[in-house]
């Protein structure tokens, strides 16, 4: 199906993936990084697997990082040194109550629906995001940060960005954000 979310909660589905993705690390480890992450889609998986952890995590968050872990547990048992990667996007975008990042993965969290005019630590705007990142900071053992520079609607146009960069930047350092990527 197009613009679908995988089943989270599928073991089979998992060890596939798992399969490939190891695949993929075994032709490039130099990378040290591998991403799993949901599709660019909203959506997520609403079998009755996936809706009982997401119920228990109290955010769509829960069956994907529970699905991550498990995935970054198996890859590390071949690859120690490799980073698994996932983002913390849309519909993810909220931290889950109960499961917490491994040792192995990346939080990439995601600015996409802030506003840019505003500072994410002050707009009130940006109330949700500052939640978001908090929570994220507390469980997630390697933050990095997906900022949003430009106007994915007109690129032409000017993004009134300019005078939030440097606030945002100290704001992520001050939420434990290991990497930022502009």
């Amino acid at each position: 199906a197009e613009n679908a979310q995988l089943c989270l909660t599928n073991d089979a589905m998992r060890e596939e993936l798992t399969r490939n993705a190891l695949e993929w690390i075994r032709k490039n480890p130099a990378a040290g990084i591998i991403s799993i992450a949901q599709n660019d889609c909203g959506g997520a998986c609403q079998c009755p697997a996936c809706k009982a952890v997401e119920d228990e995590e109290g955010s769509p968050s829960g069956p994907l990082i529970r699905f991550v872990n498990a995935v970054a547990e198996d890859i590390e048992k071949e690859y120690p040194e490799i980073w698994v990667e996932t983002l913390a996007y849309q519909y993810t975008r909220k931290a889950p109550k109960l499961v917490k990042p491994r040792h192995n993965v990346i939080v990439r969290l995601c600015t996409i629906e802030c506003s840019f005019v505003q500072p994410l630590e002050t707009g009130p705007q940006n109330e949700p995001f500052r939640k978001d990142i908090e929570a994220w900071s507390a469980i997630a053992p390697h933050l990095y940060i997906w900022d949003y520079v430009t106007n994915f609607s007109r690129y032409l146009l000017p993004h009134p960005n300019q005078g939030v960069l440097a606030p945002n930047i100290r704001f992520f350092v001050k939420n434990h954000a290991m990497g930022l990527f502009e």
